[in-house]
């Protein structure tokens, strides 16, 4: 606790000289009021040691920008009441988006005081906050006192799931001259969902809904066989990178855009029944399996708390890990990439996996995306001489079947897949 008794000393102090000076009714009465003072702060002090604290919030896991409720009680465990307190809940980097954090007034004996508020969080993350912060002072401020109570409360803040209209992998291929125990084809007695046409067979062409919508419609089967995914996201700096300061800054907001696009990612293949495994590389190796999962959440789980670093050891970078992996994957393996900054020296590792497995989709971000509700603008973005080789080279890479694409700030994720989806089916 904190006291700040220096008025009240003054004001003691004078009256005591002011009744050796003039002994008369204003001065005797100076003095009562001050013993007065003293045996109301002292009844404040023990009245705030007695204060009792409870604090919760829900939901406990959340995506950017939704509503938490805090409530916070303090309960008066005293025989005495205080007449003007003052209750400040000190929470983390959220901003409120209803109510009130602080609250005054009177703290009646054997009762309680409610904070009630809702706040959100614009990031990703582990969000933790424990401080309430009481404070009682007396009239004309002659003294204060504060307590500063503590209840850790935290909170897991999930990325937004950036919506994806579609993700095609590549189908488990069938060996000429041999039979498999399992069909590979699409399902076409099981219609998933619809899309917007795309140079596709007519016959997939959903006339009712097409009419219904005046756009044409494509119809999505369900697939009886399909490949695994293996998901790499990238929060680090590579060692090979210039400028480290400058990018250190920006790798900021790339954790929170990558964080989105993976997310949306994931749901997308998990709700289409994909295997996922998904390695994320930040202050460590966070490494998901589909044996480790029965939803989807605990990929937003390691999503939400890992945080990228600027100096990884080089097991953290992501040449390491997918060379690592590289014999783990198969020709029935689709591998997804999503990185702020790609290196020359990562892309002939990345050849080396193409060639074993089905197909390569890699991502690479330096400023992030263009929200999908977002209205395309200009951009003034220029890449750095390493990233705008590998924009340059992304042609021959996609001949390759390395689906690659350097994403502008102006750009949205979805004008890339329905881009990808395209080169797919002309590859």
């Amino acid at each position: 606790m904190r006291y700040n008794i220096s008025p009240l000393l003054a004001f003691t102090i004078l009256s005591i000289v002011a009744i050796f000076i003039i002994l008369g009714p204003f001065t005797i009465a100076l003095a009562v009021t001050a013993g007065v003072l003293w045996i109301y702060f002292f009844v404040s002090a023990d009245i705030v040691k007695k204060i009792e604290l409870s604090s919760d919030v829900f939901p406990l896991r959340v995506f950017t920008d939704d509503d938490v409720v805090c409530k916070t009680i303090l309960t008066n465990r005293s025989k005495f009441s205080l007449s003007n307190v003052e209750a400040q809940d000190l929470a983390s980097d959220g901003y409120v988006s209803n109510g009130e954090k602080t609250i005054s007034g009177a703290l009646p004996s054997e009762k309680s005081v409610q904070i009630v508020y809702s706040m959100r969080f614009r990031t990703r993350g582990e969000h933790e906050f424990y401080r309430i912060k009481v404070k009682v002072e007396s009239a004309m401020k002659l003294f204060s006192i504060e307590r500063t109570l503590y209840s850790k409360r935290t909170i897991l803040v999930f990325p937004k799931i950036l919506p994806i209209d579609t993700f095609k992998t590549m189908l488990i291929e069938p060996v000429s001259g041999r039979k498999t125990d399992f069909k590979i084809l699409e399902d076409s007695s099981h219609i998933v969902g619809v899309h917007e046409y795309s140079d596709e067979p007519f016959q997939r062409i959903h006339w009712k809904i097409s009419a219904h919508l005046d756009n044409l419609m494509v119809k999505e089967y369900e697939y009886t066989g399909s490949s695994t995914v293996r998901m790499y996201v990238d929060y680090n700096l590579p060692k090979e990178i210039y400028a480290r300061n400058i990018w250190a800054l920006m790798r900021k907001d790339y954790e929170e855009y990558a964080s989105m696009a993976a997310s949306g990612i994931l749901k997308y293949l998990y709700d289409h029944g994909m295997p996922i495994t998904l390695k994320l590389l930040g202050d460590s190796v966070y490494e998901i399996t589909p044996q480790m999962v029965r939803d989807y959440i605990p990929y937003f789980d390691v999503i939400a708390r890992a945080k990228g670093i600027d100096e990884p050891s080089d097991d953290l970078l992501l040449q390491s890990q997918i060379t690592k992996d590289m014999y783990s994957m198969s020709r029935t393996t689709t591998v997804v990439i999503i990185s702020m900054y790609l290196t020359d020296e990562i892309i002939p590792k990345l050849l080396m996996i193409r060639s074993r497995v089905a197909r390569m989709v890699i991502f690479v971000m330096p400023y992030g995306f263009r929200m999908p509700y977002e209205k395309k603008y200009d951009t003034y973005s220029v890449l750095p001489q390493e990233v705008k080789r590998l924009k340059d080279m992304s042609a021959l890479l996609i001949e390759n079947n390395v689906m690659v694409h350097v994403m502008m700030d102006n750009e949205s994720v979805d004008e890339v897949m329905r881009r990808y989806e395209k080169q797919m089916g002309n590859v």
